[in-house]
């Protein structure tokens, strides 16, 4: 597939790390979506840098929301707390983290390494990213009736499809996997990228997944997690907002 992404979307950046190696590979991940932005909102992007989808910036609900997901993390037992921080590129689930390590710097608690992923990104839709899902309908009928026909596999015209985004995710999982100085992982990101870790992770068929999304994707600022047994990672929670109330 090919995939034009936002300028400056494909560079990674890595927290130099402390950790010593030979931690064994992670027991606990975590993943959050980021805290509510203006497009989750409803408000219009006033131009076209504001549509931009890697600029996206939060609500100032979406900053409290991520200010009370940091508050909640760093109140967890020290072994619970993550040692790395895997974060999309996009500005909301960067500032999403920004916002949560400034309670971890208040609480005094010290902060997790930090790598800002280049495969941790939102679905791109393409051609399509600037409109909402109203006007694709309203627009492109044909492409809207083929998306509902094949909610997984559809692909708008120079975007992804979900099976994409599970394919630049293994990627990720893989990341995890070799790593050996982090026994506790974060995953910032998006709802797409929650959605299509549970079916890596957990080996989801197709219909297992639409069975998911239907009843409701990942809220702003909620939390999703998987412990390590015997046979991989199992999910624990999914969705989880209390820390929000």
């Amino acid at each position: 597939m090919s995939l034009k992404l936002p300028a400056g979307d494909a560079t990674a950046s890595l927290r130099p790390c402390a950790h010593g190696a030979n931690a064994g590979p992670a027991a606990l991940l975590y993943a959050v979506r980021h805290g509510q932005s203006t497009v989750n909102a409803g408000i219009r992007p006033a131009t076209p840098a504001d549509a931009d989808d890697m600029r996206i910036e939060l609500t100032e609900l979406g900053r409290r929301q991520a200010a009370a997901f940091g508050r909640w993390l760093a109140s967890r037992p020290a072994a619970r707390r993550p040692e790395l921080v895997l974060c999309s590129p996009y500005l909301r689930a960067v500032t999403t983290w920004q916002l949560a390590a400034a309670e971890f710097e208040a609480a005094g608690v010290d902060l997790p390494c930090l790598e800002v992923h280049d495969r941790l990104y939102d679905r791109h839709r393409g051609e399509r990213s600037r409109l909402s899902i109203s006007e694709v309908r309203e627009r492109f009928p044909q492409e809207f009736a083929a998306e509902q026909a094949d909610p997984l596999g559809f692909r708008p015209p120079g975007g992804e499809s979900f099976h994409d985004v599970a394919t630049r995710l293994g990627d990720v999982a893989a990341r995890i996997e070799r790593d050996r100085q982090h026994r506790s992982v974060l995953i910032v990101a998006h709802d797409a990228v929650v959605l299509m870790l549970r079916r890596i992770l957990e080996n989801l068929r197709d219909d297992e997944i639409l069975a998911i999304a239907e009843d409701g994707l990942a809220g702003n600022a909620s939390v999703t997690t998987w412990e390590r047994d015997e046979r991989g990672f199992r999910l624990m929670s999914y969705d989880e907002r209390a820390h929000l109330a």
